[in-house]
Order: C-alpha cells, then sequence, then structure tokens
C-alpha cells in the first residue's frame, strides 16, 4: 500500500528524531530486519517517521541517543542529511 501524503507543518527535525517510530525504524534497520510493511497502518505521520528512521540508520553509523538524549552527532547528520535531501 502506497504512503499517502500528510498535510505539512514546519517542524524541528529533532522532533522528528525523538518520536517512538523513528526509534523502532532506526532500531529495526540497524539489525538488519526488512521494512515492516503493515508498520503503523493508521497513522501516516508515523509511517513517514518510521522510514525517515531506517533511511537515517542507513546513513549514520554512531548512536542515536546517549542517556536518553539525542547524541549531537545524530543531529548533526540528520541535518546534513536533510540539506543533502538523503532524507526529507
Amino acid at each position: 500500500m502506497a504512503i499517502r501524503q500528510v498535510k505539512t507543518v514546519a517542524r524541528k527535525a529533532t522532533a522528528a528524531m525523538r518520536s517512538a517510530p523513528f526509534g523502532l525504524g532506526f532500531r529495526e534497520a540497524r539489525k538488519g530486519k526488512p521494512l515492516n510493511y503493515d508498520a503503523f497502518p493508521r497513522d501516516t505521520n508515523a509511517q513517514w517517521q518510521y522510514e525517515r528512521g531506517r533511511l537515517f540508520a542507513h546513513i549514520f553509523a554512531g548512536k542515536l541517543k546517549v542517556n536518553n538524549k539525542l547524541s549531537c552527532y545524530a543531529i548533526e547528520a540528520f541535518y546534513d542529511a536533510m540539506r543533502l535531501k538523503l532524507i526529507f
């Protein structure tokens, strides 16, 4: 099933990185698990965050969080990935 486009709202990238779906996608991709097409079937925003987390896991080798806070290296890498249009 194709993911529908949702109404876009300007938010900080770190809000996406802190979301549970982003973290789940990041962890699953790191473990080498295949894409879960049925993840978050009724929440399009969560589907997008999940996919962003998976994409980020493939381009960032460090830890996402340190002591339950986002790593400054992860934040910098995420902004770089967005600037390079690797993640949107």
